[in-house]
C-alpha cells in the first residue's frame, strides 16, 4: 500500500520566503522610523532645554548689571566681562576717629530677600571683599550721590548689634585709609553697602562640544550647552534708543542669541537645531 505524501513545491517556498522577508523589511523599516523620529525628538528637546537654561542664567545675572554705574569692564561680540553683585547690607552705625568703620546689619534669612544673608556664615562679609559704599552728600538732591570703591581688610569677630535695634546682630567692618573719604562723602546710617566680583560671560570647548561658560580670574567653568559650534553664543549692545552702541556706560538693552546645534538629522533630513533670541534690560 502506498501512502500519499504531499510537501510544498520549490514554488511555493520561494513565495512564502519574499513574503516573509517584505514583512520583515516593512517591520524593521518602521522600527529604523521610529527610532530616528526618537532620536530627532530627543535632540529637539534636549536643545530646548539648552537654550532655556542658558537664558536663565545669563538673564538673572546681567538684568543686574549696571552700566551707567561701570559694571560692563569689557564687551565683544561673543563675550562679556561685568561686575555681579554677591552680598548687601546697609550701615546702622559709623565710626571715623581712627580708621574707618562701619557697622553692618546681619539679616535673617527669608524667601524672596535681597539683604545680606549671613545667618550660619552663609555668604559672610570677608576680609579682601571688594564692596561699593552709597554716599549720599546732600540728601536734598542726588546729582552728587556716588558708589565708592572700597575693600574689607577686617572684620570683627565678636558679637554686635546696630544702636537702632539691640536685637539685630550685626559685624564690623574695618576699611584703612579710607575714613576721610568715608566722612567727606557723607557715608552715615542707611547706607547701602554691596561686595561683588567680576565675571567673563563666553563659550568654552569640553569633549570637542561648545557651552556656555563663566570665569572669574581662572578658567571657564561650563554652565550649559551643547552649543553651535560657531554662533552659539552672540551679544548686541543697545542703548536706550534701541541703537547699537559700543560705549559700556551706555547700554540699557543686552540682546543675546543663544543658538544649538547636533549632528541628529530631522525627518526632513536637515540637522536639529534650536535658538532663541532675548533682550535683556539693565539696571541703570
Amino acid at each position: 500500500m502506498t501512502r500519499d505524501r504531499r510537501g510544498f513545491t520549490m514554488v511555493e517556498l520561494i513565495v512564502v520566503t519574499v513574503l516573509g522577508s517584505l514583512v520583515v523589511l516593512v517591520a524593521l523599516q518602521v522600527l529604523i522610523t521610529n527610532r530616528r523620529a526618537y532620536t530627532a525628538q530627543s535632540a529637539t528637546i534636549a536643545g530646548q532645554q539648552t537654550t532655556r537654561m542658558a537664558v536663565d542664567i545669563l538673564f538673572a545675572e546681567l538684568r543686574e548689571v549696571s552700566p551707567s554705574g561701570g559694571d560692563i569692564l569689557a564687551m565683544y561680540p561673543d563675550s562679556i566681562t561685568v561686575r555681579l553683585m554677591r552680598k548687601f547690607s546697609y550701615v546702622c552705625a559709623t565710626d571715623f576717629t581712627v580708621q574707618p568703620r562701619l557697622t553692618v546689619i546681619m539679616n535673617v534669612p527669608r524667601a524672596g530677600a535681597d539683604t545680606l544673608r549671613i545667618m550660619g556664615g552663609t555668604n559672610r562679609f570677608e576680609v579682601g571683599d571688594s564692596v561699593f559704599v552709597y554716599a549720599d552728600n546732600n540728601e536734598n538732591i542726588d546729582t552728587d550721590d556716588v558708589w565708592i570703591p572700597a575693600q574689607v581688610t577686617a572684620v570683627d569677630a565678636l558679637a554686635v548689634f546696630c544702636p537702632q535695634a539691640l536685637l539685630s546682630p550685626a559685624l564690623d567692618l574695618t576699611f584703612n585709609g579710607q575714613g576721610a573719604l568715608f566722612a567727606a562723602d557723607s557715608v552715615g546710617v542707611g547706607a547701602p553697602v554691596r561686595s561683588y566680583q567680576e565675571f567673563t560671560f563666553g563659550t568654552t570647548t569640553m569633549n570637542g562640544d561648545v557651552y556656555l561658560a563663566r570665569r572669574d580670574t581662572g578658567d571657564y567653568v561650563p554652565m550649559a550647552g551643547p552649543l553651535a559650534p560657531r554662533d552659539g553664543l552672540q551679544f548686541v549692545y543697545r542703548d536706550a534708543l534701541g541703537a547699537v552702541t559700543a560705549t559700556p556706560t551706555d547700554v540699557s538693552q543686552i540682546e543675546v542669541t543663544i543658538r544649538t546645534g547636533s549632528e541628529v538629522l530631522n525627518s526632513l533630513g536637515r540637522l536639529v537645531q534650536d535658538s532663541i533670541l532675548v533682550w535683556i534690560h539693565t539696571r541703570n
